[in-house]
This record gives structure tokens, C-alpha cells and sequence, in this order.
């Protein structure tokens, strides 16, 4: 197997821009941390808190959240730090500089307009240190206590865009600002866009492909056999039961297996598993095989381009290519869980008994029901140990 250069700062082993760029910020927050200063951090769950909102970003509602909370809007404090205003006072009110917090939130124009929302929002003006301290708080109380969480966030999110595009109506326009106003542009804007994602979820809501087909084992086309495989990962002690049955055209077992391995993580036990099941495939001389197995995961990665998949798996991928030479015809598919539950099983019971074993034409009793289940034959037949 030849050398393969991997990136370490990404699952996938491949070096994409946004994982350096985050790679990059996370070291810069480190220095940050340990080289402290009079400027303020953000919090990171305020960061996620924020980007997770229903806003449109197109519309630059979650961009000027960004800059406010970044203290990069052209306020007049900063402006006139900057000798481009001649007074930093907050042009609504001539009582306060015009900071971020200010303008957004301790303003009595602003506590007007949050208390005649539909919110009917309250704030304690002596508990607010920063705009991301509130916005974090408040986010994380309506997730808790709130049943519409989502639209709430979201209305704040207009309200706060509003209240600074009022603000710069009256600045550029040397008018006086209008609570009602601006109350009514944003609830109905904030209406208006939920009600079309709401709308738009409900007519594009993609179904997962051939969803109805995976809810039950279906038998493979004859002549093909289907191999089914799961499984069963101890994060303790590491170690994998593999269940593995095989079924022909007309559903009849043909063969099932159960066998006990290590790895350290449930992907390496999955793709593990997909291994053995083309070592078993191959020791049974198959040549038309399909392949079912139900971690999406593992078979978008054997399915998909190896080079460029999780670095940890691609040795058993690799070898898992090799094997497939072997075979005439072979497709892999995912399936749910409910229609691999008679490879669950063995996989189960490979972990309790800490044993190998192989059933050759006649199931182990334990799993007949399961076959059963599935309306299909279980003949019984003589067993192979």
C-alpha cells in the first residue's frame, strides 16, 4: 500500500480552506488566551448560538449580527475615536455615547420598541455587560423554556437589523425615529419569513430514496445471493461482534456467521465488518453478491472516492477494493436498521459469547423467529458448527 499525505485537522485526511481557516482561528484564540487584553472575546456557544438562527443570511441579518457582536459597526464613539465625528453622543438621544450595547439595547427609544414587539421583551439594564453576555443568555433561556424557541430568535434577530436601519434612516435623513414603526417592519418581515420556511419545508422536505424498500429485507434478484452484515461495538472493551447472513433469490438461508474482533471506534468496527463480510463472500466462492449493510457512513465511503475518505479507515477500505476484484457483479446499498436486524442479532450474540461460529443451511434457533418475521423460508436443515 503506497504513502498517502493526510491533513490531521480534518476527518477526511484532505486539506480544504475551511478547515485551515479553522485550524487557524483556534490557534489565534489560544494565543489570545494565554496574551490577554482590554478587548472582549466572544464567547463560542454565543457563536453557534447566533449562526443557527433562522435569519436570512442573504439578507445581511445574521452579517450585522456578526459585526455588532464583533463591535465593528461605524458607531459614533468609533468614529470619533477616529476624528470622523465631532461628538460620540447617540444622535436618538444626545444623553449616552452611542456604543454597540447602547444603541442595541439600553436606549430608551430601543426599550420601547422591545416591550411593543410581540416579545414584549424586558431587560435589566444593570445585569448587561455586553451584547453577546445578553444575546447568549437570552438565546439559551427561550431554548429552555420556550416552545417556539426558533421564532423567537428569529424575531429578535429583525428586531435588532430594524432598530439600526431606523437608526440610520434618522441619522442620514435628520428625522425623528418611529417606534411603531419599526415594530411593525420587523414583526412582519420576521412573519413573513417564517411562514415561508415554514411553507418551504413542508413542499421540499426531501424522503429518503427507496424509503420504502428499507423498512423490510426485500430478496435479491435471482441469481444474485445478499449478504447482510452488522456490527456490535463495545466502547469499553473494544471489541466487535460481526454478524453476517446469506440469503438467495427465493429468501432461503444459505449461510450465517458470527465472529468477535477489536477496533477503536464504532466506524472502524463498521467498516471492519464490511471487510469480513468480502472475506466471507470470497471463502464461498460468490460471484453475483449484493451487499447490505445499514451505517450510511460506511458505505458512502466504500461507495465513494477511498482517497479522499477518512484517513483512519482508508487501510481497510483499500483492502476492501482488493476484494472486490474477486467478484463478477457486486453492489452495495444502506438499508435501516429494522430490515438488518437478523445480522444484528448475530452480532450480538458474537459479543456475548465471545466465540466464532458459522451456521451452514439451518439458523440457530434464536434467530428463526427473526426469519420468520421477515416472511421467509427457514428450512430445518442439518447445521454445520
Amino acid at each position: 500500500m503506497s504513502d498517502r499525505l493526510v491533513w490531521p485537522r480534518d476527518r477526511n485526511g484532505c486539506y480544504s480552506v475551511k478547515s485551515g481557516y479553522h485550524w487557524l482561528h483556534s490557534v489565534n484564540v489560544v494565543r489570545r488566551l494565554h496574551h490577554p487584553s482590554s478587548s472582549t472575546t466572544v464567547d463560542t456557544d454565543c457563536w453557534k448560538m447566533m449562526w443557527k438562527t433562522n435569519a436570512p443570511p442573504q439578507k445581511k441579518i445574521k452579517t450585522f449580527l456578526w459585526r455588532a457582536l464583533r463591535n465593528a459597526i461605524a458607531a459614533f464613539v468609533k468614529l470619533f475615536i477616529r476624528k470622523c465625528s465631532q461628538t460620540p453622543l447617540y444622535p436618538l438621544c444626545n444623553c449616552y455615547p452611542e456604543t454597540v450595547k447602547h444603541m442595541l439595547l439600553l436606549c430608551s427609544w430601543v426599550e420601547t420598541i422591545r416591550f411593543g414587539s410581540p416579545l414584549s421583551l424586558r431587560v435589566d439594564k444593570c445585569s448587561i455587560s455586553t451584547l453577546d453576555v445578553w444575546l447568549c443568555n437570552t438565546f439559551f433561556t427561550i431554548g429552555t423554556e420556550q416552545n417556539d424557541g426558533d421564532g423567537i430568535k428569529t424575531t429578535i434577530c429583525f428586531l435588532c437589523w430594524h432598530i439600526w436601519k431606523e437608526r440610520c434612516k434618522a441619522v442620514i435623513e435628520q428625522c425623528s425615529p418611529s417606534s411603531r414603526d419599526t415594530i411593525q417592519r420587523a414583526s412582519n418581515v420576521a412573519n413573513e419569513f417564517l411562514s415561508s420556511r415554514e411553507r418551504y419545508q413542508a413542499n421540499h422536505n426531501p424522503r429518503p430514496k427507496n424509503l420504502a424498500h428499507n423498512t423490510a429485507w426485500s430478496a435479491p434478484l435471482s441469481p444474485l445471493v445478499k449478504l447482510n452484515v452488522d456490527a456490535a461495538w463495545d466502547p469499553i472493551s473494544k471489541s466487535v461482534g460481526i454478524g453476517m447472513v446469506v440469503r438467495d433469490h427465493n429468501g432461503q438461508f444459505l449461510e450465517g456467521k458470527s465472529l468477535l474482533a477489536q477496533a477503536d471506534s464504532t466506524l472502524l468496527a463498521e467498516c471492519l465488518a464490511c471487510l469480513e463480510r468480502c472475506r466471507f463472500a470470497s471463502n464461498r466462492g460468490d460471484q453475483l453478491v449484493s451487499f447490505e449493510f445499514d451505517c450510511l457512513e460506511a458505505v458512502k465511503s466504500i461507495n465513494g472516492d477511498i482517497s479522499r475518505g477518512k484517513w483512519e479507515i482508508y487501510p481497510i477500505l483499500s483492502n476492501i477494493r482488493d476484494f472486490l476484484l474477486a467478484f463478477r457483479s457486486c453492489s452495495w446499498t444502506w438499508i435501516r436498521r429494522i430490515a438488518n436486524e437478523a445480522a444484528d442479532h448475530l452480532a450480538q450474540l458474537a459479543k456475548s459469547r465471545m466465540c466464532n461460529e458459522v451456521w451452514a443451511y439451518r439458523p440457530p434457533s434464536s434467530l428463526t423467529f427473526i426469519l420468520n418475521k421477515d416472511g421467509l423460508p427457514c428450512p430445518p436443515n442439518k447445521c454445520l458448527v
